[in-house]
């Protein structure tokens, strides 16, 4: 790499993180983490059910996993510009609705607005960013975006609790939506989808270095190769990527929000679990930077089988032991890392196994099914911490979902045979494209 192809790689690259970074904040770190906040405020308000108001964020999720199906389509006829400002309008303009309801449909409206401005603009789109800018790097990259889970849940919950203690909680989510609104319109201008839209390659690659670089999927992504849905579905990489994508929005986002009612129902009060909810965040980018570091080494399929199985350990620890304060910390960050590592797992694995020709399109099938389990998942396991097999059992169900979803990533996390035919193809093309410039 020259050190101009190489310096201005860099500093472009790592700027696509950071502005994906900011992103994340707001699309993957508003509205997951205010929910839990303001639907408080709005139960007492509008007097209804905390059960039944919660299900404005299921819409959220089914909404949100749904519209980033079109999102692959919407890039090719209106580019990431488009989608960014369709996100910006409708994203913000849900919260906005928030700071307006005044009865329960407009909870439902706002969030499957919300839900739509996700989708376009939400997960399925700013984990493309850095998987088309990065191969070496990629699993570390994606671990840095995703990271901004952190700094949202720090910005939202402190600012929904002051507000509300002020008798203002509505002006939160109008707060947000201007917040929103102002950085998906900026990076709409900023973001550029591929390197090579700016001239560039992926790791900073010239034309003849990739060429020369005896790594197939090198020439892969230079090229730009990979399976579109028609082709990707008649895999079983494709469906092992599906089912283990969904069986972990059980076992872990199930867990997760039930963690809570778990800890109080063992003895402890709620601040001990405010505060251990706290503690499962920072494990959780702990566990996004690790994961990504090893998934640049030894891939995501390895990764993802070693970090769910010691989240599952973990949570069978808890349950054997939950009532020594020690083994539930040291049995949580196993399971906050885990539960942050598997979207960097699996957008590593859909590029690596499947090419990033038709990433969007494709993670976005997986995105859905892990958000229709998320929604499924949560009532799941509250409903058997509610039966006879308790808290302890709803957490063992969790824990063999985890597994599952584990055996499914090792057995089927390979790459497709077609995958490597075109990547021959792209290096071959890529060689003979080198020689005839050279001549």
């Amino acid at each position: 790499m020259s050190e101009k192809t190489g310096s201005k790689f860099f500093t472009q690259g790592w700027i696509q993180v950071f502005i994906v970074f900011v992103v994340c904040i707001v699309t993957q770190g508003f509205g997951l983490y205010s929910f839990s906040m303001l639907r408080i405020p709005m139960t007492e308000m509008l007097g209804a059910e905390a059960s039944v108001v919660s299900l404005g964020f299921s819409v959220y999720l089914v909404v949100s996993g749904v519209a980033g199906l079109a999102v692959n389509g919407l890039v090719s006829k209106i580019g990431i510009r488009g989608c960014l400002l369709i996100a910006a309008v409708m994203y913000s303009g849900g919260f906005l609705i928030l700071g307006f309801v005044n009865s329960l449909w407009m909870v439902f409206v706002a969030y499957a607005v919300m839900g739509i401005g996700n989708g376009c603009g939400g997960l399925v789109l700013i984990t493309a960013i850095p998987s088309n800018w990065f191969i070496k790097r990629r699993g570390i990259a994606t671990g840095i975006t995703l990271c901004a889970t952190f700094p949202a849940s720090l910005i939202t919950t402190n600012l929904v609790a002051i507000l509300t203690a002020a008798g203002s909680w509505q002006n939160a989510p109008m707060i947000l939506a201007l917040i929103s609104f102002i950085v998906l319109l900026a990076a709409a201008f900023l973001i550029k989808f591929r390197p090579q839209d700016v001239g560039l390659y992926p790791d900073g690659m010239t034309k003849e270095e990739a060429a020369r670089v005896e790594n197939e999927e090198t020439a892969g992504a230079v090229k730009v190769v990979g399976l579109n849905r028609s082709q990707a579905i008649k895999t079983f990489t494709f469906w092992a990527v599906i089912i283990s994508f969904g069986l972990i929005g059980i076992g872990e986002q199930g867990v997760f929000q039930n963690f809570p009612t778990y800890i109080v129902s063992t003895g402890f009060d709620l601040a001990t679990a405010g505060v251990f909810m706290t503690f499962l965040s920072i494990a959780g980018c702990v566990g996004k930077l690790l994961s990504g570091y090893f998934i640049d080494r030894i891939g995501p399929r390895i990764t993802y089988v070693v970090v769910n199985v010691l989240a599952a350990s973990g949570l069978m620890a808890i349950v054997f032991f939950g009532a020594n304060v020690a083994v539930l910390y040291i049995g949580g960050f196993f399971f906050g890392a885990a539960l942050s590592s598997a979207p960097v797992c699996f957008t590593s694995a859909v590029s690596k196994y499947l090419g990033p020709a038709y990433f969007a399109a494709l993670y976005s099938i997986a995105f859905l099914a892990k958000t229709i389990m998320d929604a499924i998942g949560v009532p799941a396991l509250a409903a058997v911490g509610s039966s006879g097999f308790g808290w302890n059992g709803a957490l063992f169900v969790g824990a063999a979902f985890i597994l599952v979803s584990a055996v499914f990533m090792l057995v089927g996390g390979k790459k497709s045979k077609l995958l490597s035919k075109m990547e021959e193809d792209a290096a071959k093309e890529l060689a003979e494209e080198v020689e005839t410039a050279k001549a």
